[in-house]
């Protein structure tokens, strides 16, 4: 009896826990239903004839369970009919969304300008009231068969940025979007986008899609988003955005001779039965945007800056604690944030004796982790730093120093010392280069004969006499005999080559980058004469950073200023011919987003000292 008890009550106790999760899941599941509770209404056009009927749809999201919304007050029109009401549940990623539309049908009744008031209606104590629309009813100029529809609220394009006086270096979002009323069959959408000039530019995401109201009316619109990185301070332009697509649209049937009161005037009727279709071709272009881009302030600008604009943070670290004198210490410097994570520059080591390490240059890595709302990254740095002497007890100092847009001022990020044991390293043996006068020493130096043998003794006295001409001594018959030997010998090694080529990618890019740029110089020589300097000192520019980023096995964006000087130097390049790359790196690049692109005498002269720079590498490298 006491079994049977003990296991009714388990039974008991799994229906409660049963009921009590069951309780739960409704409960979130009537919240979710509930919550984002709003009311709109919406209608097919809002500009239309006195022959046209209007299609007014008010809509309740977040709920089903309301009364029908108070019909708003309309002047000018009279109702032929409705509601249709039509209800909707959408489960997307665990979140549910439902609505309820009421969809009526108005005939006008005078010409002019209307408003439709809005719609209420009441849930859980709330009143939730739609916006107003306004309507206009025009007279009829033209016969309904070759009435066209109104194209410019049918669709229509926008081009913004989300600020219009950044600073140089600032991320700048810049969002083109297509609007097409809802329903609308589009095709062919050809999209051209906006010159910007003096930009750096990063996508943002993938493009967007979604419902938008505007004056009543719902539109599908596409969103593209750029980030821009604004080069050059002053007065900047982007320049209009273009698409081109095609609009599908049926043409309506004559319904002036029908009665009003005919359920065969319901527009799905009407749609139903016209078959006929026309294709107009549409153009939209954006306006420009004229943005003024400001300068970093001088004032506050810390020593070590070197140009990192955004929001950024600093995480330092090493697996090396003990170590000996001379062994290589790997600091990991990670700088993350908002910015442009391509161009910043390795963090500052502080030094209180430079005797005390041997730097060598950073290896760098850049991550995008985020590109939806803006430009998120990491780019990670990896320093070898050498202990010179026992006397260290730390590793140096880390500073990084970056302005920040949001409040106007410089911030610098400084990371402490981190304590390290350093060990004297073990001694060398010295490599002795002289005799030495201890002659026991010598004496044991000296080589031990291990064996003796004899030499043959010669018999053909005959064979050291001039034996006369030989055919294997003939200069054409050796010659003969050689090709099959020099031709497999070429095989091999013109094999080999191509093996390496297509294996060792850093071999290939040295040996190819010559001959790459040289194309690329003659492309800029191609446009010397063309006043068009931007173009010729990016071309140039490029050619010059493509070059070193071939001979140097690095990527083409790797091939900054510091590092490129820093392999160079370990390639065993002299420092003028260092100093001379640097300058003209620095001049293209300042020449590229300069404004003034100088004269065509400028412009050889520069091209003439990337050619003469080219051929000094080409023989140190």
């Amino acid at each position: 009896m006491r079994h049977k008890l003990s296991g009714m009550i388990k039974i008991y106790y799994r229906y409660f826990y049963i009921l009590f999760f069951a309780i739960i899941i409704f409960a979130s599941t009537g919240k979710t239903f509930a919550q984002d509770i709003r009311l709109t209404a919406t209608v097919d056009q809002n500009v239309l004839t006195i022959n046209d009927q209007l299609k007014l749809t008010v809509t309740v999201y977040g709920t089903q369970d309301t009364a029908p919304p108070a019909f708003p007050n309309i002047d000018g029109f009279t109702l032929l009919f409705g509601p249709q009401i039509s209800a909707q549940t959408r489960i997307l990623n665990g979140d549910v969304s439902v609505s309820k539309g009421y969809t009526y049908v108005l005939q006008p009744t005078a010409k002019g300008r209307f408003t439709i008031g809005p719609s209420t209606v009441e849930y859980q104590g709330n009143i939730y009231s739609s916006d107003p629309i306004t309507v206009e009813v025009v007279e009829i100029t033209r016969s309904p068969a070759s009435q066209t529809p109104d194209f410019e609220k049918l669709v229509f394009v926008e081009l913004s940025t989300d600020k219009l006086e950044p600073y140089i270096y600032e991320q700048v979002v810049l969002s083109f979007k297509f609007y097409f009323q809802k329903g609308l069959p589009v095709s062919d959408i050809d999209y051209a986008a906006p010159a910007t000039k003096n930009f750096m530019e990063e996508k943002l995401g993938d493009q967007r899609q979604y419902e938008e109201i505007r004056d009543g009316i719902i539109y599908n619109v596409l969103e593209l988003r750029t980030a821009l990185f604004p080069m050059v301070s002053g007065e900047l332009t982007i320049s209009p955005a273009k698409v081109t697509c095609n609009l599908i649209i049926r043409q309506r049937k004559d319904r002036r001779n029908t009665s009003p009161d005919s359920i065969f005037d319901d527009a799905f009727f009407d749609d139903f039965f016209s078959r006929e279709q026309k294709r107009y071709p549409i153009e939209r272009s954006t306006r420009s945007i004229h943005l003024t881009v400001k300068p970093l302030p001088e004032h506050g600008k810390p020593g070590d800056f070197k140009g990192a604009v955004g929001t950024y943070h600093m995480e330092v670290s090493t697996r090396a604690q003990q170590v000996k004198v001379g062994d290589p210490i790997t600091l990991s410097m990670s700088v993350y944030g908002e910015g442009n994570i391509q161009t910043i520059s390795e963090p500052v080591l502080i030094l209180n004796n430079e005797r005390d390490f041997k730097l060598y240059p950073a290896e760098s890595h850049t991550q995008i982790t985020n590109r939806e709302e803006l430009i998120r990254g990491r780019k990670m740095f990896s320093k070898v730093i050498e202990p010179q002497t026992t006397d260290v007890k730390f590793t140096p100092a880390i500073v990084f120093s970056f302005f920040d847009p949001r409040t106007g001022q410089y911030k610098t990020i400084t990371k402490e010392p981190m304590p390290i044991i350093v060990e004297a390293g073990e001694q060398e043996v010295p490599i002795q280069l002289t005799f030495s006068s201890d002659k026991t020493l010598l004496l044991k130096q000296q080589p031990r004969i291990l064996t003796h043998d004899i030499l043959p003794i010669m018999t053909n006295i005959s064979s050291l006499q001039e034996q006369g001409n030989r055919v294997y001594k003939n200069p054409f018959v050796i010659a003969c005999l050689s090709i099959p030997s020099i031709a497999v010998i070429a095989s091999f090694v013109i094999t080999k080559n191509k093996e390496r080529l297509q294996t060792d990618t850093g071999y290939a890019r040295k040996k190819r980058a010559h001959a790459a740029v040289k194309r690329r110089l003659e492309g800029a020589q191609s446009i010397l004469c063309q006043n068009r300097p931007a173009e010729f000192y990016s071309c140039l520019s490029k050619a010059v950073s493509d070059y070193l980023a071939d001979k140097l096995n690095i990527p083409p964006a790797s091939a900054s200023e510091d590092r490129v000087g820093a392999l160079l130097r370990q390639r065993g390049v002299g420092d003028d011919t260092i100093a001379e790359v640097s300058r003209c790196l620095i001049d293209l690049d300042h020449r590229r987003f300069s404004k003034e692109g100088g004269t065509e005498g400028e412009r050889a002269h520069f091209l003439r000292l990337a050619e003469g720079l080219i051929t000094k590498l080409e023989k140190q490298l």
